[in-house]
This record gives structure tokens, C-alpha cells and sequence, in this order.
């Protein structure tokens, strides 16, 4: 299927239905579900939606096979790699209520290797408490002025902001550090994964101890293959009803999305983490 200069074209993957841009590596939207918030006593509503990529083919698992054992760590390669496969998500917020609100956008999701529910996490963090602490994969800052009645907002969960995400999302699933002298998880959430001190980093093999400063540093930068995010959770915290609707885009480098007919579905079965209290 030809296009011209700009174009969107419709195109079929395994079932899904996206937006593709003409053009070498084009970009591919998919459209996740709409959802709403009723606000009230149910404040907070999600979607999700999941990628649908092929598996391997018998070359391409040789190739993660040799790759894992030139890098030397005691861990799986993954087939779908932040590297080549890149995120972002682009949403509108509508405020259905007669009143003027504010939201609260939030963004979880799994890699092949590893889940991340806020919900969950905050019920284990509850503990009695009236009020829930959410502590998002990726917190979405919201606007600083209340939506009017009617009103909307909308905005983007760039691909940095997915590259970070995953690199919590795979040191909390792949590298927690446990250790009491450690900082707790949160500080994995609240803190940038590549600025000093490397907040619950220790585990990650790009990490270790400098022998000259005996401080955490990036010793061995792109050490490391970080797993992409293959499902994408959206939740939408208000007071009042609100709608969400959003788009998924991807950047597929080395054309591992499923599409073909004669590949099969990539079915991982990522681990959910559990918070510490949850234990």
C-alpha cells in the first residue's frame, strides 16, 4: 500500500487496526480504548491496551542466545528491547461534569519480564490508612489550571519518558535491591535513573561500585539491555466524571510487531511486582 508524503494509512496488524506514517521506520498508532472516571466514590478508572509482536525466528534466538553470553550477566536477553522498540503516548482528557476539576493521569504497564500496578501497590501501602499513596511507573504532571465544564486537555507521555519507565520497570522486576541499607523501591519511582546517586540502582549490572570514590556509578553504560514496555496502562484519577482517549505510537525498528499471517504471538508472562508490604 502506497501513500503519499504525510499520509496516514490504514493498515492491519494480527487483528488490531492502526495508523501508520508513510515513510523508512514510520511511526504506528494504535488506539486504545476510551474510558471515563465517574469521580465520586470511584475516582479512579483504566485502560490498557497490549502490543501484539511476533516471536523470534530460530536465528534471531541464536543471536539473543550469543548476545546474553558476550554481556556476561546472569540474565535473559529480551526480544522486544527499548533500543528498537520505542513508546510514546499521546491522550485527550474531557471533563464531563458541570464544574470546574482537576485530574490526576497515570501510566503502568508490563515488559516482557515485568508488571507494574499501581493499584496494587498502593493498597499494599495502605495499611489501615484512609487515604491510598499512588506511586506510578510514570507520573504524568497535570495541568496547572482546573478543566472549565466541557473543557479538555491534551498532551504527551513522550518516549524519554518511556525509556525511564522501563528502566524502573526492569530494576524493580529483574534487579531489586532488597537490602535494608538499600533505598525502598519508591525511591526507584521517584528518582531519575541517570542522575547521581543512582537511586536503587546496585543491582543493575550498567551499575556497581567505583573502587576510586567507593560511590554507585555507571560503570559500564549500555551494559544492560532494558526490556520495552508491551503493554501500556492508563489510569485517570478525578473528583467528578472525566473521559480519557488515547493513542499508542510506535517506533518498531526491526519490524517484530506481529503482522504476518504465517508468524506467531510473542506470549511472555512478565512478573507482577509486589510491594515490599505486600510481602
Amino acid at each position: 500500500m502506497r501513500v503519499g508524503p504525510g499520509r496516514f494509512a490504514l493498515v492491519a496488524l494480527a487483528g488490531t487496526t492502526a495508523l501508520a506514517c508513510s515513510g523508512l521506520n514510520a511511526p504506528l498508532y494504535f488506539q486504545g480504548p476510551t474510558f471515563e472516571a465517574a469521580g465520586g466514590d470511584d475516582p479512579l478508572a483504566t485502560s490498557g491496551l497490549t502490543l501484539r509482536f511476533r516471536n523470534p525466528t530460530d536465528l534471531e534466538r541464536m543471536q539473543l542466545d550469543d548476545m546474553r553470553n558476550a554481556k556476561g550477566y546472569d540474565a535473559d536477553i529480551p526480544w522486544v528491547p527499548r533500543d528498537r522498540v520505542h513508546v510514546e503516548v499521546s491522550y485527550k482528557i474531557t471533563n464531563l461534569s458541570d464544574q470546574y476539576a482537576s485530574f490526576t493521569l497515570m501510566v503502568d504497564g508490563a515488559s516482557e519480564f515485568a508488571k507494574y500496578d499501581t493499584q496494587m501497590v498502593a493498597t499494599a501501602l495502605q495499611a489501615g490508612n484512609d487515604d491510598p499513596t499512588f506511586l506510578p511507573l510514570i507520573p504524568i504532571v497535570p495541568p496547572k489550571d482546573m478543566l472549565p465544564p466541557g473543557g479538555t486537555f491534551s498532551g504527551i507521555v513522550r518516549e524519554d519518558d518511556f525509556a525511564e519507565g522501563e528502566m524502573d520497570l526492569d530494576a524493580l522486576g529483574r534487579w531489586d535491591d532488597a537490602s535494608m541499607t538499600s533505598p525502598t523501591f519508591a525511591g526507584v519511582l521517584l528518582n531519575l535513573s541517570n542522575v547521581k546517586p543512582y537511586t536503587g540502582m546496585g543491582l543493575v549490572p550498567d551499575y556497581g561500585i567505583d573502587p576510586t570514590t567507593q560511590q554507585l556509578a555507571r560503570l559500564h553504560p549500555g551494559l544492560l539491555v532494558v526490556p520495552a514496555m508491551i503493554e501500556i496502562d492508563l489510569r485517570l484519577k478525578t473528583d467528578v466524571p472525566m473521559r480519557c482517549e488515547y493513542y499508542v505510537r510506535v517506533r518498531d525498528d526491526d519490524d517484530r510487531l506481529l503482522h504476518n499471517d504465517g508468524d506467531t504471538l510473542f506470549s511472555p508472562t512478565p512478573t507482577l511486582f509486589q510491594a515490599p508490604a505486600a510481602m
